[in-house]
């Protein structure tokens, strides 16, 4: 299913199924093209900023760093379905970690 770049550009509220407990996110996107970019923001760890973001027109892929409790790259993968909610998993070293993502109510 291919998606509109203004269904993509804004705000979404990512929930987390880590395995030590939900985790809630904000995530904030812009597209340019195939280019995404923004901020993920967690009360726990923080804000980072979006790197390598690519939106296919199916596919949104995204890397952030993470600093707590140890320093590494995230990689995210998430596609859009038909009522505009995310689905995704979150590559954490040798962990995939589900997500959803809803858009943030305006």
């Amino acid at each position: 299913m291919s998606t509109t770049a203004a269904s993509i550009d804004c705000a979404w509220n990512l929930i987390l199924k880590a395995p030590n407990g939900v985790q809630e996110s904000v995530v904030t996107l812009k597209s340019e093209g195939d280019k995404l970019t923004g901020t993920i923001a967690n009360e726990k760890f923080g804000t980072q900023e979006i790197e390598a973001g690519k939106y296919d027109g199916e596919t949104l892929t995204w890397k952030s760093k993470v600093t707590s409790p140890v320093k590494l790259t995230v990689t995210y993968s998430a596609t859009l379905d038909e009522n505009n909610n995310m689905t995704g998993q979150v590559n954490a070293v040798m962990t995939k970690i589900p997500f959803t993502g809803t858009p943030v109510a305006k």
